[in-house]
């Protein structure tokens, strides 16, 4: 540390041990003046790392007040300077990654979302929006540099983005929400026989590793289409489609077919969206659960912090 001077005479102070909480104490040789020098960076850092440990830890706010040997209240004063803030994720504006992973996770009801993308070497990006449409999906992908594909869920606004603005932008949808998909209209149980048939299709699209058996797929989902034809066709008295919900899961997967198996082209390109599900989103979910009862502004510290210290220990693929 460079040397401190004498407020009163301008003399250079020299080290004179330490107070009593630890902090280096300073006294002036000519006039016998002491004091400790404060460092509002260093106060803030040490705030702020206070914060990280209370909210990616499983301390309570006293533990770690106890821990740093300070009261909850005065803890929880530090820590408003922090929530006052708007946090932001990091700027992917001079990157280039040849692979996206993108999902969104709802963190505060329907008022507040965060849009959350993840790179083949699992660097994190995210930003806060009011809800997920196209708009919001613009604001957030037209920072990033085209990838060569990009693997999502299937929401019309992020999908519509992708294709107006990266068009040479392969596009992967993922298949553990499209089984979610036929489930949430059919259920696990399905009544007809045709819903039973496509919910055993959607089913058999993990095992899918080659194009022969690709091929397959396409093949038994034709003969789906055509030998539940007078299904999808029968209406009720009133002139109703007496099977809206197989209707719309048969609409579901036409829109889906030319994206359910472009990861077969890009060799360990993933067919799903878990590692955002799985990694992230869990993490975020179980970091809301254990601060259950903060604001919405509060709330978006938490998510910013935890993204901002999530790391990965082991990778387990690598792209291409």
């Amino acid at each position: 540390m460079k040397n401190q001077y004498c407020a009163e005479c301008g003399d250079a102070m020299q080290g004179w041990g330490r107070t009593t909480t630890g902090k280096e104490r300073y006294r002036c040789p000519r006039c016998g003046t002491s004091r400790i020098i404060h460092r509002p960076d260093t106060h803030l850092r040490h705030d702020h790392d206070r914060l990280v440990a209370w909210l990616t830890g499983v301390e309570s706010k006293e533990d770690v007040a106890q821990r740093y040997g300070v009261t909850r209240r005065a803890l929880s004063k530090e820590f408003r300077r922090f929530f006052r803030q708007n946090p932001n994720g990091p700027d992917p504006k001079n990157l280039t990654a040849k692979l996206l992973i993108v999902d969104a996770k709802f963190i505060h009801g329907d008022e507040l979302c965060a849009l959350i993308a993840v790179d083949e070497h699992d660097r994190i990006f995210w930003q806060f929006a009011s809800d997920e449409c196209y708009g919001t999906w613009y604001g957030f992908l037209v920072r990033f540099a085209p990838p060569d594909i990009v693997v999502a869920d299937g929401h019309k606004g992020m999908s519509r983005f992708v294709k107006r603005h990266w068009p040479h932008t392969a596009f992967q949808r993922c298949h553990f929400h499209m089984v979610s998909l036929v489930i949430h209209y059919l259920s696990r149980n399905p009544k007809e026989q045709a819903g039973r048939d496509i919910l055993e299709l959607a089913y058999q699209l993990k095992h899918i590793a080659t194009k022969e058996e690709r091929e397959h797929w396409r093949m038994l989902h034709r003969i789906w289409e055509k030998q539940y034809e007078k299904v999808f066709a029968e209406k009720t008295p009133s002139g109703e489609y007496a099977h809206r919900k197989l209707r719309s899961v048969r609409g579901i997967v036409r829109r889906a077919l030319p994206d359910l198996f472009t990861y077969l082209d890009f060799p360990r390109c993933p067919n799903t969206t878990n590692l955002v599900e799985g990694w992230v989103n869990t993490a975020l979910a179980e970091g809301l659960r254990r601060h259950r009862g903060l604001r919405l502004r509060q709330k978006k510290t938490l998510v910013s912090v935890i993204l901002s210290h999530l790391r990965r220990e082991k990778p387990t693929r690598k792209f291409p």
